[in-house]
């Protein structure tokens, strides 16, 4: 009791004379302090961790969600802006015709693929009528075919069964421009091989049918052979239409000078007109 009593008293005293032992047993038993709380020190250290890290992967997933979205929508305003571009090119053709027109949206292709036919939605209701002249904001598209209530099918001029009677538009010379069923390329047909013509000649309707009036752009012309033994040229012609990428097009109500207008049949056709002459006679009165 009396050696604790010291203890305390030298204990007390300010600096205590017994500074230095303590430090000394502190030194010894850290490391043990150390080693029991490491167990406990890591385990937290670890969840820390594991919890930071789960929160990054959540926030990295809302990100990426996010990311995606976004680009989804940058990518509907994309179309729309291009489909807006579109109509509004198309308003503009129907402007310029100063004509009566019908702006259609292309809704189907026809799964034959030895036919070159697409689907619009526009009918009967709408006063559509076969043999109708199909336009886009470059030019000629092709014809009506077939006619429904609210749809009607739509033969593309590069259909081997369709063709129009053309003009070349720099000097008049008249032919015939029919489908190959390679919708990238027509043939000009009965041009004599002394003919004036040139590549890079625009075609042009010639109002000689009874479907297209005269003066729409149809193609332009980009190879000519001319064969000794042939008294024909052979030419090639590329579409202005874009025939693989319009989706509105224009459904003309003008008949060429000398055409009667005839009202739409109240009954589909059972077939569509194979040529160009069938098309003529299916209108005529």
């Amino acid at each position: 009791m009396l050696c604790a009593l010291i203890l305390l008293l030298v204990d007390s005293q300010r600096p205590s004379p017994l500074q230095p032992l303590r430090n000394a047993l502190y030194s010894v038993i850290e490391p043990v302090f150390l080693g029991l709380t490491w167990p406990s020190r890591s385990l937290d250290e670890l969840s820390g961790n594991l919890r930071m890290g789960l929160q990054l992967q959540a926030e990295s997933d809302q990100l990426r969600e996010e990311n995606l979205l976004l680009r989804s929508q940058v990518q509907k305003l994309s179309f729309l802006a291009s489909d807006n571009a579109r109509l509004r090119g198309l308003q503009s053709a129907a402007e310029v015709l100063n004509s009566r027109v019908l702006i259609s949206e292309i809704i189907g292709l026809d799964p034959n693929p030895d036919h070159h036919v697409l689907i619009i939605n526009r009918g009967l209701q709408q006063g559509i009528y076969v043999g109708q002249a199909i336009l886009d904001a470059n030019g000629v598209f092709g014809r009506v075919m077939q006619v429904g209530n609210t749809t009607a099918r739509v033969m593309l001029l590069t259909d081997r069964s369709h063709s129009v009677p053309v003009r070349i538009n720099r000097n008049g010379i008249r032919a015939i421009l029919s489908g190959t069923g390679d919708r990238r390329e027509l043939r000009l047909q009965y041009v004599p091989e002394k003919s004036d013509i040139n590549v890079g000649d625009l075609l042009v309707t010639s109002g000689l049918g009874l479907d297209f009036p005269e003066g729409y752009p149809v193609a332009r012309v980009t190879q000519i052979d001319r064969q000794a033994d042939d008294q024909f040229l052979r030419i090639s012609a590329l579409p202005v239409a874009a025939l693989d990428r319009s989706r509105y097009v224009l459904a003309l109500f003008e008949k060429p000078v000398g055409a009667q207008f005839i009202e739409p049949a109240s009954e589909v056709p059972a077939s569509a007109p194979s040529s160009a002459s069938e098309a003529v006679h299916a209108e005529a009165p």
